[in-house]
């Protein structure tokens, strides 16, 4: 078995190493039977052709001439199916294929072995041949010629050789390596995008929530007051703090010689107001309250004082660390817990607030409670001579109305009814 096997690798050794490389090893099997078969076929030839040489006897006598042409048509007939099986095989065709061949080839050595009982004498007639061996030698050809040219119809060949079979299984293994690189890259594309989502998301929450806190501090910074500077009876300048809802808030407690040193005066109160300490003044029979004030914690040369008067009214003062009195409340109120409260406002108040310039008067425009704009015109005393009488949807258009009362009214006609 072994020896077999040495030399089938022979045969395909040396067909690989003299012809070509075989994709199959059927490939180097089917030349070997094809040269054969052709080598039987020209032999058989060459003893048929010379069995003409001797005298034909009689069939039933037998000799030379008869033996000659036996010897011929059993090579002949054995070479003939092995050149078609050899040709047959040497196609990459499958298995089936090839098993079918082999069978055609099987039925034409039966024929040829019948042949070789019944000639010349056993049967065989000489003029017409024996249809028996005839047919099934000729069954045995067309099995071949089915497997050769039906089979590979029905059926895809296999072409590829050893080497190439190798380089495809690399290439579908990369391939594969390469799906598999590419459905990784996919998740991992996948987790990017979801993170970046994410953060968009929280990009969007962030603004959001910055657009919301902007929106509050503008809130926070747009005062409800307003300083009105004055000239009082004595002809000193003076300023004052005037809620939107018409009440003084506070005074600048003491005149200025000029507008320019009441201003500065006004200004001064506007930075140190916000974060002024506060410092409760009590008389010396007063019970000390328990409640600590809580002083905002940003840089400030003046501090508030509360203190009782003579009157027995609580009062607020904003005191320079210079000494100088820079603000009072202007009034007194009948509790502690009133004066804090209109001290607070001041403090809240203060830095944010308009400047309405009053000369002896001044137009004023602010906010109802309704979120309306309005305008009313203010009197150094603090009388309001007129209003809008109605509100306006912005600030821009209650400035328009008081552009038309300054343009109009001065040569308005008076109508009594």
């Amino acid at each position: 078995m072994a020896q077999e096997t040495a030399e089938e690798n022979a045969l395909v050794s040396f067909y690989n190493e003299r012809i070509t490389e075989p994709s199959t090893s059927d490939e180097a099997y089917g030349y070997w039977l094809f040269a054969l078969g052709l080598v039987a076929s020209v032999v058989g030839v060459v003893f048929f052709m010379y069995s003409g040489a001797y005298p034909r006897p009689p069939a039933s006598d037998g000799g030379t001439y008869w033996l000659l042409r036996e010897v011929g048509g059993v090579f002949v007939g054995v070479g003939f199916p092995l050149l078609l099986g050899g040709v047959a095989i040497r196609f990459p065709l499958r298995q089936l294929a090839t098993r079918i061949v082999g069978v055609g080839v099987v039925l034409c050595l039966a024929a040829v072995l019948w042949f070789v009982v019944v000639y010349p004498a056993g049967g065989w007639p000489v003029a017409t041949g024996h249809t028996g061996v005839i047919g099934l030698y000729t069954v045995g050809l067309a099995v071949i010629g089915l497997a050769s040219i039906v089979v590979p119809m029905l059926s895809r060949a296999e072409t590829e050789t050893e080497s190439e079979r190798v380089a495809r299984e690399q290439i579908e293994a990369e391939r594969s390596q390469l799906e598999a690189e590419k459905a990784e890259l996919e998740r991992k594309t996948s987790e990017l995008e979801a993170d970046l989502e994410t953060a968009r998301e929280a990009r969007d929450e962030a603004a959001a929530e910055t657009e919301a806190a902007e929106a509050e501090l503008a809130a926070l910074r747009q005062s409800q007051a307003r300083f009105e500077i004055y000239q009082d009876k004595g002809g000193g300048h003076r300023w004052r703090l005037r809620h939107r809802n018409g009440n003084i808030i506070g005074t600048s407690g003491e005149a200025y010689a000029s507008r320019q040193k009441c201003q500065q005066g006004m200004h001064s109160v506007m930075r140190n107001a916000l974060g002024a300490a506060v410092m409760t003044i009590e008389p010396e029979d007063a019970e000390t309250d328990t409640e600590e004030p809580q002083p905002i914690e940003l840089e400030s040369q003046a501090e508030f004082e509360l203190y009782e008067d003579n009157a027995g009214e609580y009062r607020w003062r904003l005191v320079h660390d210079n000494g100088n009195i820079i603000a009072d409340s202007g009034e007194g109120y009948a509790s502690k817990s009133n004066g804090k409260r209109a001290m607070d406002s001041v403090r809240k108040h203060a830095e944010t607030a308009d400047y309405l310039r009053i000369d002896p008067t001044g137009f004023e425009i602010y906010r109802d409670a309704a979120g309306e704009w309005r305008w009313r015109l203010v009197h150094q005393n603090g009388q309001i001579l007129a209003d809008s009488g109605q509100g306006y949807a912005s600030r821009q258009k209650a400035r328009q109305g008081v552009d038309s009362v300054r343009d109009n009214a001065g040569e308005a006609d008076i109508e009594e009814q």
